[in-house]
């Protein structure tokens, strides 16, 4: 008899698979049989489907190269009718350290049939306990495991500050208007990963996946990064056992960003520093300009997106105006107080509100579950309070924005930082500092008319300024 071996173990243990061999291996002695191939699955789950890069698929396409495959017990060998039966339709013999099993008779395959639906029962209770017990960890605050996280050690709970601070350097890019594939860009250059295996039709099986745009959004929406923990979908109110990186507010105002569909579905990025942002100035108009073409080759224009006869304007000398107001007014000493929005705003009772808020909707729940409300009261009531709650994280959110501005208000040499930032930044700085409209020039006009381009201030506290 040429016997195979078939060992399996759902989690890579070091010495699981070693003390399978070795039971097999003296079983195949003890009967005399002749050593065959030995077949290895590790890390690999019986209760789903067993891909054809499997030890299993190798073990059914080799069915003709030995005569009995031995394991520990069936459960190591299959957990499901599925692969019961297709280890029938292939022939195979099987003996365990627990007997054999003739899966050619009708009474072995009986008997197989109901050790399966055993195997299966033990495997499906498990997984309901493990489940209660994670839902029990989660609704505590604590991690309930999985692939390390991005910005922790293994343990869930440590802080990897390298990493910890790419995270928030992630959020802060979001809200000045970064994109996420320029943050993932970064994080690459910095070698950090996901954690992740590349798959094998990339070419490169087994290494570490770089990041994207969609693995960035993946981390900067998870609120792990704010101290709380999401299970199966739901934010839970209790707070997690692991530091935040940042607060409930930052993390609210990136997740309204994130959220935007504008955002998601746009097309490429903006190439000039006005495009999105400045608005026609045509009475009635208000529409953004964007980049268009010019009578003239090579000559950078904008017009606008609303009309073609509204305005056509030369974009050099408008950038360089509204670039050089900004730079001005960033200057000043009081450019600090266009950086404050809604002052009047408490973060931290507005995140206590919207805990109480999310507990109460938890608590309605439980209270329809136990029959004390009707499905018209449960509707009701879960309307008025998501709609509140809505306001709070909308007011968290704008509590949150991040000093856009901060590292050029600060700086000894405005124009010199400035000169160095991204498009993205300065495309950011502009939006979050003035609303600029562009008037058409005049007829027959060949000089940049400075009147022709209205600077508003964003700020309740600066006087408006306006060339119209």
């Amino acid at each position: 008899m040429r016997a195979a071996i078939y060992a399996r173990q759902s989690v890579d243990a070091a010495e699981g698979i070693d003390r399978q061999l070795d039971r097999c291996r003296s079983l195949i002695a003890a009967r005399g049989w002749q050593a065959g191939p030995e077949l290895l699955d590790n890390d690999t789950s019986a209760s789903k489907a067993r891909g054809p890069q499997t030890a299993w698929a190798r073990m059914l396409a080799a069915a003709d190269s030995f005569d009995v495959v031995v394991a520990t017990n069936l459960d190591r060998l299959l957990r499901t009718q599925r692969d019961l039966t297709t280890l029938i339709d292939a022939g195979i013999a099987v003996t365990t350290l627990e007997g054999e099993l003739d899966l050619t008779s009708a009474s072995g395959e009986m008997q197989a049939s109901v050790l399966t639906a055993m195997a299966r029962f033990e495997a499906r209770r498990k997984g309901e306990r493990q489940a209660r017990a994670n839902e029990q960890r989660a609704r505590a605050g604590r991690w309930v495991g999985g692939r390390r996280p991005f910005g922790f050690e293994s343990d869930g709970l440590t802080v990897r500050e390298s990493e910890a601070a790419a995270v928030r350097d992630g959020y802060r890019e979001v809200l000045l208007g970064t994109p996420l594939a320029a943050i993932a860009r970064r994080w690459n250059e910095a070698g950090f990963t996901t954690g992740q295996s590349r798959q094998a039709r990339s070419g490169h099986a087994g290494e570490p996946s770089p990041w994207r745009a969609d693995a960035v959004r993946a981390v900067l929406l998870n609120p792990r990064y704010m101290g709380r923990v999401r299970y199966r979908g739901e934010i839970l109110p209790a707070p997690a056992e692991w530091p935040a990186l940042v607060d409930e507010a930052t993390f609210e105002a990136a997740r309204a960003v994130l959220s935007n569909a504008a955002r998601r579905t746009g097309g490429r990025a903006a190439t000039h520093l006005l495009t999105g942002i400045a608005v026609c100035g045509v009475a009635g108009c208000d529409a953004t300009v964007h980049a268009g073409g010019n009578a003239r080759r090579g000559i950078r224009a904008y017009r606008c997106s609303g009309s073609l006869g509204h305005i056509a304007r030369m974009a050099d000398p408008v950038e360089e105006y509204v670039e050089a107001v900004a730079i001005a007014r960033l200057s000043k000493p009081d450019a600090r107080t266009l950086l404050m929005r809604r002052p009047e705003v408490d973060s931290e009772e507005l995140q206590m509100t919207a805990t109480g808020l999310r507990e109460r909707l938890e608590a309605l729940a439980v209270e329809f579950a136990d029959g004390a409300l009707t499905s018209a009261q449960l509707r009701v009531a879960t309307e008025r309070i998501r709609t509140r709650l809505a306001e709070v994280e909308r007011s968290l959110a704008d509590a949150g924005r991040v000093d856009v501005l901060g590292d050029l208000v600060e700086a000894a040499d405005v124009a010199g930082v400035w000169r160095g930032l991204p498009l993205s930044r300065r495309r950011a700085a502009i939006a979050a500092l003035m609303r600029v409209v562009l008037y058409p020039p005049g007829r027959g006009t060949r000089t940049f008319r400075p009147e022709t381009v209205g600077i508003e201030w964003l700020s309740d506290d600066v006087e408006t300024v306006s060339a119209r």
